[in-house]
């Protein structure tokens, strides 16, 4: 069996008056003859709960566990990626066959049987989608524009069927299905905060008293804290010498704080424009403090020798596990956000002219 499972999705529940019930699932494991199962629950966007664990045998599983609310759980097997995603409702009963291959099923619930049943239908238009696609790509690379047109009018066609199937079908659910289908799409598709505040407005009062709501909402949060005009988020980090420093506390009528790496090769190449802007506008007020991604203390102190970085510079040598980098929604190095006095965020993404120009703007009188 491969190490692969089939693509894991987020968790979220269901809030509703309901008595709290049993869920039982129970089904085989193709093609591993023991091992330990775990359902899991997405309690946040890093935060998941084990609801319980159970060891198998001869690839045959029973697990049960206690809920208040419908939830989307994930079936995870010890030392394989990925996980197999269902709806439970208390006291309903499940039937499952965890594979890697298109054989792989979890039937029973009515949640479950509803959203399967239109995921079923909407992979089904997908392929057929993508294969008109194709079709339409050829016909155009050949110069077959009158039958190449021909193929584009059903590709259209079956797009806006697609469409209206998906909207028929989350207008039918105002209930987890829709908080579900729009926290995942905001996820996995790294959604910023206008958006996902505007797909958060589009749910209904059922949707949104989920928990999924709730996990749209703690990330609508988190994004509201790297706005423009927001107080930036403090934080203490550790200096080279030992010394722990919080940003709040770094005087300066302007800062820049700059989230960096020594791997980072577009980092270190940026690295001298900052210094001269460093050196042009301290003494006007300028401070900068560098957020180093790194794991490596040695590396970290080694490259700010290097670069001659003579500002402040802090790490949680964590590299992309930094929560200070995850608080300011980093993704990518170098990232910069300039400060005002009052810490607030003024400006973001700025670099070379651009930057020179915001903080001389600001510092010069």
């Amino acid at each position: 069996m491969r190490k692969l499972f089939i693509l894991a999705l987020m968790a979220c529940t269901f809030a509703s008056a309901q008595e709290a019930g049993e869920i039982r699932i129970k089904g085989e494991v193709k093609g591993v003859k023991k091992g330990r199962l775990h359902l899991l629950l997405n309690e946040g966007e890093e935060r998941v709960d084990t609801l319980t664990s159970v060891d198998f045998k001869k690839s045959r599983f029973n697990l049960s566990a206690q809920i208040t609310e419908p939830l989307v759980v994930q079936i995870v097997l010890d030392g394989y990626r990925g996980g197999f995603t269902l709806f439970v409702e208390p006291g309903e009963a499940y039937e499952a066959r965890l594979t890697d291959d298109s054989s792989a099923y979890i039937k029973g619930g009515r949640l479950n049987e509803a959203y399967t049943a239109h995921i079923k239908k909407s992979d089904s238009l997908n392929i057929l989608i993508g294969s008109l696609q194709q079709r339409y790509d050829s016909l155009r690379a050949a110069s077959k524009f009158r039958s190449a047109s021909r193929v584009n009018d059903t590709l259209q066609h079956n797009k806006a069927y697609l469409q209206r199937l998906t909207a028929d079908f989350l207008a039918a659910n105002d209930n987890i299905i829709t908080a579900y289908t729009i926290y995942s799409n905001i996820m996995m598709k790294d959604i910023g905060l206008q958006e996902a505040r505007r797909m958060y407005s589009s749910m209904g009062d059922g949707a949104k008293a989920t928990h999924c709501a709730r996990l749209i909402r703690e990330r609508i949060k988190r994004l509201e804290e790297t706005a423009d005009n927001a107080v930036a988020p403090d934080f203490t980090a550790t200096a080279p010498d030992g010394t722990e420093i919080t940003m709040s506390k770094v005087p300066g009528k302007i800062k820049i704080i700059d989230f960096w790496a020594s791997w980072c090769g577009p980092c270190r190449m940026n690295n001298p424009a900052l210094k001269a802007l460093y050196d042009e506008f301290h003494d006007a007020g300028l401070q900068i403090i560098g957020v180093s991604l790194d794991n490596s203390a040695e590396k970290w102190k080694a490259a700010i020798e290097k670069d001659g970085l003579v500002w402040v510079n802090v790490s949680t040598l964590k590299g992309w596990n930094c929560d200070i980098a995850r608080r300011y929604n980093v993704k990518a190095v170098p990232a910069l956000f300039v400060l005002d006095e009052q810490n607030r965020i003024i400006a973001t993404g700025l670099r070379g002219e651009k930057l020179r120009e915001f903080i001389k703007e600001r510092l010069e009188f």
